[in-house]
């Protein structure tokens, strides 16, 4: 039987809808074109969320020596390891306008981890007002934070780069030519089909909003509509297993459909060897589960409803901890970066781990 709609319940979801246009018209150039404008636009929303983390306890809890250590600390650890790649002597400068940004590892440094933590810790132990609870928050939701924001950086740019550094220079027997190795896989096979580099490797991405937020429109619509079971009424009121299992649905469809026709309608799978349906010459090579492909994306599709879940319950507990609504009021009908983004913070970590596990042979000491 289909739910009754109140009008408060249209507002709110016509509200959704055109917010979500509007997001989309602005999100998707900047991942499609890549380099510049997508690292512009992580930065401006890496800000906003850092802003709303310091703001739930309350907007003048945190002093600004407080808001300074937060912010220098959380922003270290998303870009980091993209500045060290800048600045290697073997890595193009992706200043330089003719180069492509590229990462090729997600990493925060232990030394930063052990600094961010002494400091919060010592201003709690110096400053009455900063309690043990505002240490412990500031650092686990920040450093959470930082490390979904890097796997987003790394879900973009790790397909830019030209292949794997693993066994670099091991030659890779391909059908579509020839000296290809490790190391120039994905730019080989690029060049193979005549495909344009800097778009193509947007797929991955793509294919995790797609996963991520295919989960949100179609919990929220089927919750809406045929939603009576609550799963977590104490962190989530109006989250039913109704709407999990029509977003769960409906997140598989759009992922892996996205997927299939990316790579048999336009011969370019989501990362060249590493995520796609047909068999892998690369993984084959590495002695990666003899080249077989396939398990790797259905895996990382059945995933994404559910860690993005955890992802939004996770936050979902913040707030109800804090008595706030929403983090922010940047997208209307959405609340903030973190309310819109809680989900896809949570799946860029864990479809980041899978593809560099993976890329490196899942060679776990590599």
């Amino acid at each position: 039987m289909i739910n009754k709609i109140s009008l408060s319940s249209k507002s709110s979801m016509f509200k959704r809808i055109v917010t979500g246009i509007v997001l989309m018209a602005i999100v998707i150039p900047c991942i499609a074109f890549g380099n510049w404008p997508f690292f512009v636009l992580s930065i401006l929303l890496a800000l906003v969320g850092i802003h709303e983390i310091l703001k739930a306890p309350g907007s003048g809890r945190y002093s600004l020596l407080v808001k300074v250590v937060v912010y220098v600390f959380v922003l270290s650890f998303i870009y980091w390891t993209f500045i060290k790649s800048w600045v290697g002597a073997n890595t193009p400068n992706p200043f330089n306008g003719s180069s492509e940004f590229y990462l090729s590892n997600i990493f925060v440094s232990i030394l930063g981890i052990v600094l961010y933590a002494m400091v919060l810790f010592l201003i709690s132990v110096s400053t009455a007002k900063f309690q043990l609870s505002d240490a412990t928050y500031l650092f686990t939701v920040g450093l959470f934070f930082a490390l979904g924001f890097q796997g987003m950086l790394f879900l973009r740019y790790f397909p830019n780069g030209s292949g794997i550094t693993y066994l670099e220079s091991t030659a890779v027997l391909v059908p579509w030519g020839k000296d290809v190795t490790c190391g120039n896989y994905f730019a080989q096979y690029y060049l193979s089909r005549g495909l344009n580099k800097t778009f193509n490797s947007c797929l991955v991405f793509i294919f995790m909003l797609l996963g991520t937020w295919g989960a949100d429109v179609g919990a929220y619509f089927v919750g809406v509509l045929f939603g009576k079971h609550r799963m977590n009424p104490r962190i989530s009121p109006h989250k039913t297993w109704e709407g999990f299992f029509g977003g769960f649905v409906f997140s598989m469809l759009c992922s892996l459909g996205f997927a299939a026709i990316c790579e048999y309608c336009f011969d370019s799978p989501l990362v060249p060897g590493i995520l796609q349906f047909r068999d892998s010459p690369l993984l084959a090579t590495t002695g990666t589960m003899d080249g077989v492909c396939w398990p790797f994306l259905v895996g990382i599709a059945f995933l994404m409803p559910i860690v993005g879940n955890v992802g939004g319950f996770t936050f979902s507990l913040v707030k109800r901890q804090f008595g706030i609504k929403d983090f922010g009021t940047i997208f209307p009908g959405h609340g903030g970066v973190i309310d819109r983004f809680d989900s896809i913070l949570t799946n860029s970590i864990m479809i980041s781990i899978i593809m560099l596990i993976t890329a490196n042979g899942w060679n776990l000491l590599v």
